[in-house]
């Protein structure tokens, strides 16, 4: 198992940098993606970034990232002040927000939130491809986009999952 964190600053410009940290992990440590798998893994960290600073509370973000070569999961988790729990919203078409933790919920095997001594942990894992790192496969004519469309028009199949897997609602990230 491989494991690391890092500290961000609570701001916007701190999305960007988790997913270059998180590229630079997955690279360092050899972990086997594709093009579906890495924009999984950069759009959910973006989301539980943005998300932690849209809503989150004191000035600094810890993000953990942890990878289980033999399960084939990586393990995203982003901790921040506030004690809120984020509740899952039903975003109308027009809606400018609300699709963050949609977004999660559908690019993760599991995801959730659970109060922490310090606050609260954001949290999501990936499923990873089985083939090893470098061998990527070309996206086919429609690829990870029709997959991503196919899951928000799934969007409300399943609730958000805390750690326990009890159901919680989410709203407000």
């Amino acid at each position: 198992m491989s494991s690391e964190s890092f500290l961000l600053v609570r701001a916007p410009a701190s999305a960007a940098i988790s997913r270059r940290r998180l590229v630079e992990l997955v690279s360092r440590w050899r972990l086997p993606e594709d093009e579906d798998s890495h924009m999984a893994m950069t759009t959910v960290v973006s989301e539980l970034v943005t998300n932690a600073v849209s809503h989150g509370a004191g000035d600094m973000l810890n993000v953990t990232v942890r990878a289980d070569i033999r399960r084939s999961r990586l393990l995203l988790e982003v901790h921040d002040s506030s004690r809120a729990l984020p509740r899952l919203r039903r975003p109308s078409p027009d809606s400018e927000s609300g699709r963050g933790m949609v977004l999660i919920e559908h690019l993760s095997v599991a995801c959730g939130a659970e109060n922490t001594v310090r606050g609260k942990r954001v949290w999501a894992e990936l499923a990873l491809p089985q083939k090893p790192a470098g061998l990527r496969r070309s996206f086919d004519r429609l690829g990870p986009s029709r997959a991503i469309v196919q899951r928000f028009l799934n969007a409300f199949r399943l609730p958000f999952r805390t750690r326990s897997g009890e159901p919680t609602a989410v709203s407000g990230l």
